[in-house]
């Protein structure tokens, strides 16, 4: 949808593009509540990326708490977050959909860890972290949903 709507995303990233996307992820999981799905992407990248770009003014707090509320009723649609940090082992890459921006990752990975740990005492999702070259990351997975 990024691509094909050529929306602003990561530091470019506005109100409208986040709202799209938003809806676009909302609308995902409320369709499938019944499978067993892994997504890429959920609401809660979108409430971070709209943070960060809240915290530069660029995003008013009307929007963000809206967000925010969509944010954790899809929350209570889902089973695990898992979290999968930028490390060495889980190297950058120049893809057109991900920033590479260090300082601006790094940024993005903090409200990640703040937003999970608010998270934790709202709500019942379970939330684990992996890492590791890919296999490793997949045998984590498998292992913590018991796959």
């Amino acid at each position: 949808m990024v691509k094909r709507k050529g929306l602003a995303i990561n530091q470019k990233t506005n109100e409208e593009s986040q709202r799209l996307i938003r809806d676009f992820l909302a609308e995902q999981i409320a369709e499938d509540k019944t499978k067993d799905i892994l997504f890429d992407r959920c609401v809660l990248d979108n409430y971070v990326y709209t943070y960060a770009q809240y915290e530069k003014g660029l995003i008013d707090e009307t929007f963000l708490k809206e967000s925010e509320k969509v944010m954790y009723k899809n929350l209570d649609d889902l089973d695990v977050l898992i979290l999968i940090p930028t490390a060495v082992s889980v190297p950058l890459v120049n893809d057109t959909l991900r920033d590479t921006d260090t300082v601006f990752v790094d940024r993005i990975n903090c409200i990640f860890l703040e937003t999970l740990f608010t998270i934790a005492h709202r709500s019942m999702v379970k939330i684990i972290a992996i890492a590791g070259t890919r296999e490793q990351r997949i045998a984590q997975v498998h292992k913590s949903l018991k796959i």
